[in-house]
């Protein structure tokens, strides 16, 4: 199987959260965040129309942003990740109770076939967790940094 790279954020959306709770409880910094209700803008700060209607936080799991599958497949990073984030489980029900959404979003890119396998357990243990698995896959590297 050829080689291929990946990206994997935490994303929080809430009708209502402060950011600031999240980022307390899952002792996290985030990448960016916002809360519902507040004016819009682009990531540089430059103002749009309207007002969030969701609270919303993300951070990216990986240093720098992206990884090899040649240095640590995809679902050996899943299953640290879920080791992890397991003592935040309660939070992740409260988040879900109150009508919000929490995943793991990955991103993956490669130029050609690639293959990965999530085992029964790293799968229940995800589903335990209440995260949704988000993938976006790419057909071309990234050029991070």
């Amino acid at each position: 199987m050829h080689p291929y790279s990946y990206k994997i954020s935490l994303r929080v959306t809430h009708p209502n959260i402060d950011p600031k709770k999240i980022t307390i409880t899952l002792k996290l910094k985030p990448d960016h965040a916002w809360k519902a209700g507040k004016p819009r803008k682009t990531p540089k700060g430059t103002p749009l129309e309207g007002v969030y209607s969701d609270s919303y936080w993300y951070t990216n799991l990986i240093p720098n942003g992206e990884h090899s599958s040649e240095g640590t497949l995809l679902e050996d990073y899943l299953t640290y990740f879920e080791e992890k984030l397991r003592p935040s489980a309660s939070f992740f029900d409260q988040v879900r109770a109150e009508g919000g959404r929490v995943e793991l979003f990955i991103g993956i890119y490669g130029t050609r076939n690639y293959g990965f396998e999530f085992s029964p357990s790293l799968l229940e243990s995800v589903a335990k967790l209440g995260l949704s698995l988000s993938f976006d896959i790419y057909h071309y590297p990234q050029k991070w940094g």
